[in-house]
């Protein structure tokens, strides 16, 4: 069933709003996140004042008055009893979403260390030594908790500040053509093309899989289609056919390359900011996803995670393999930016498509919006390469082949790093092996017809200066590909390789602020403005009336 195109999204949204609403109003959710034993969380604990517990065995104290001694590496604090109130410690599950009341008590305050033994001194003084320390574990706000939705076929957000930034999101989404694969009987969302080139001088490539889709009656059979307040300008839509051995599974890198992974291995750690351990949010598929969302301060500093990865010792190249997207929260604070410049802003784009690729993407990657790849070398970390923006609607498969010949040591180390908040990683694996050879198909459109009748098969046969132009919501064109055989023991994986760009319809009111606009320029200035709009979105008391409003149209 295709995603409602964009005149019914206020509609969706609200309905989407009401079925969430005893959510918002009655319960939030937390998560546990696991930190290492050290200082540096300790120091962060402290400055932020949680609520420390104590656990040894089946005893467990409040610690209050805490001090850390670097040089001794211990921790000193005063014990005592814990309130008998709303013990959640008791009932709290390790992997994924809790549930609590906020009139009932916050647990997201709260901080669980776990110790062997301590030293007890007077008035209920107690010493503990770090290498005492067996596991910390921190209650966090749970934002991108997660329930089952029919309508996105992912899971609908259940923390109330997510429900209202995803409604407002829908609603001013700006993305790319849409994708639908066909199976003969109706067609099913496939995900967006070219994400990120908002400018014909950003024109590039996209290589995106397209997992199960076959061919029907001999022929390959998808839409692309503008649902957006867009101009998208596509100049090539070919469908690469990599055929394979059953047991072997297959991507395109950012350059069309395959690459045959039999044995994607997963990482031993996934480490975010603060030594908290993120490694169950990624180590399969299920849509619980990391959300880069550490940082909780108000600084241009980018979000990461660190994966590590069992190295074997003949190899000698890495290919990291990621599930992934952008979040709703990039589409939502890309508009805001968008929305400074007030009158002027298609004034701003238009000087945006004289301005050269490369510093383009310059600034982007500066500001956190494309992911960044970097690897522990001998001399640091060293930036690989960057997963192109991708859209918010659909995750997808991506991967990088990384050098390993600079690394020593029994570890790969691998960082992702972004904007607050800008993507959502799912899935995370290394494949050591070899690329084998595989048999790969380009096939041309046979025959592409608009919303009119006509074939435009033409516009979309090859990279060069035809465009196949959409430049209104309801624009849409179905393409049929004719299919290959294929070889016994052998199966296909198809990729839709385009190329092109869109350009954005706005009409914002009220005068540009040059002056804040100025302060972009920056490094991270994007990324610190992420983490200003959303604290104070969600620190905001009128949450359910923005929702309302931008639901009704306003």
């Amino acid at each position: 069933k295709q995603l409602a195109s964009r005149r019914f999204l206020p509609g969706m949204s609200l309905v989407l709003l009401v079925a969430f609403l005893h959510l918002v109003i009655g319960c939030s959710y937390y998560k546990v996140n696991t930190a290492q034993p050290n200082s540096t969380v300790i120091e962060q604990m402290q400055k932020k004042k949680k609520y420390v517990i104590i656990h040894q065995g089946t005893n467990v104290w409040h610690l209050k008055d805490i001090s850390l001694n670097d040089d001794k590496k211990e921790l000193v604090g005063t014990t005592e009893p814990l309130p008998s109130v709303n013990p959640y410690y008791l009932k709290t599950k390790p992997h994924g979403a809790n549930r609590y009341k906020p009139k009932e008590g916050n647990p997201t305050y709260e901080v669980h260390i776990y110790i062997t033994e301590y030293a007890e001194g007077e008035a209920s003084i107690i010493t503990i030594p770090l290498s005492a320390i067996s596991k910390i574990e921190l209650y966090d706000q749970d934002v991108g908790a997660t329930v089952a939705s029919q309508t996105f076929t992912f899971l609908g957000i259940v923390a109330a500040a997510f429900v209202l930034i995803l409604v407002i999101a829908l609603l001013t989404k700006s993305s790319c053509p849409f994708v639908y694969t066909g199976d003969g009987t109706s067609y099913h969302f496939a995900g967006e093309m070219y994400g990120g080139a908002i400018y014909s001088s950003l024109e590039r490539d996209d290589f995106m899989p397209l997992p199960g889709f076959a061919a029907v009656n001999g022929a390959y059979q998808l839409k692309i289609s503008n649902e957006l307040l867009e101009r998208q300008y596509t100049n090539l839509a070919e469908l690469t056919v990599v055929e394979h051995p059953e047991n072997l599974d297959v991507l395109l890198d950012n350059h069309g390359n395959v690459q045959t992974l039999p044995s994607p291995q997963s990482p031993s750690k996934a480490m975010a900011e603060g030594n908290i351990d993120q490694t169950m949010s990624i180590l399969s598929r299920d849509s619980i996803s990391y959300l880069f969302n550490e940082g909780h301060a108000a600084d241009n500093s980018l979000s990461s995670l660190t994966l590590s990865f069992k190295r074997p010792a003949a190899a000698k190249a890495g290919k990291l393999v990621l599930h992934a997207k952008n979040s709703f929260w990039l589409d939502y604070i890309y508009g805001k930016f968008n929305e400074q410049f007030g009158t002027a802003f298609n004034k701003y784009a238009e000087k945006q498509r004289r301005v050269p690729a490369g510093k383009n993407i310059q600034w982007s990657l500066e500001q956190g919006i494309p992911l960044s790849v970097y690897a522990d070398t001998e001399r640091g970390w060293e930036f690989v390469d960057y997963f192109n923006v991708m859209g918010p609607l659909a995750s997808r498969d991506m991967v990088m082949p990384v050098d390993l010949s600079k690394m020593k040591g029994e570890d790969v180390k691998i960082k992702l790093e972004c904007g607050f908040m800008f993507w959502e990683v799912d899935y995370a694996a290394m494949d050591f092996s070899e690329n084998v050879p595989v048999k790969v198909s380009h096939l041309s459109p046979s025959t592409a017809i608009d919303e009119k009748g006509n074939d435009v098969s033409a516009l979309l046969a090859f990279s060069d200066d035809q465009y196949l132009i959409q430049p209104e919501v309801g624009n849409e064109v179905t393409v049929k590909y004719a299919a290959t055989d294929s070889e016994n023991n052998h199966r296909q994986t198809t990729f839709l390789h385009s190329r092109g760009y869109y350009e954005y319809i706005r009409d914002y009111k009220g005068k540009p602020n040059l002056v804040y606009l100025n302060s972009f320029k920056k490094k991270g200035a994007f990324t610190q403005f992420s983490k200003q709009r959303y604290f104070e979105f969600v620190n905001s008391k009128d949450l359910f009336a923005k929702a309302l409003n931008n639901s009704n149209g306003n």
